[in-house]
């Protein structure tokens, strides 16, 4: 059996790696930031990072530090990525960006993170 996967703008995506389309939800927090998690969904995805669709009125920050979770998860340890926002702007009543991703954390290891410094 052949997988088959949609690749977002491939011929005129100059990046490094291919881009993979999808739709899915999560939630993210931000580094230092004062709140809960909020709702995002992830659009694309390659080997270096995730295209993202903030669900928010407020811009988040280029060079802010991103702890995204996939939901709803299906392993009994979610899955955690850690990133920086690389590039962000406005899509309607959202914002739009692209993290590129630092550090992949299951359950167990998200205490020990640099993110919880």
């Amino acid at each position: 059996m052949e997988l088959e996967f949609e690749v977002a703008n491939q011929e005129s995506d100059r990046r490094q790696f291919r881009r993979f389309d999808t739709h899915h939800k999560a939630r993210y927090l931000l580094k230092g930031g004062k709140g809960s998690w909020r709702a995002c969904t992830i659009n694309n995805v390659s080997r270096k990072g995730v295209g993202i669709v903030f669900q928010a009125q407020e811009k988040v920050a280029l060079g802010s530090t991103v702890l995204l979770r996939p939901t709803p998860t299906l392993e009994p340890s979610p899955l955690y990525v850690i990133g920086i926002v690389r590039w962000i702007r406005k899509r309607g009543n959202d914002f739009i960006g692209g993290i590129e991703s630092v550090e992949v954390l299951d359950d167990g290891n998200l205490y020990y993170s640099p993110f919880e410094k």
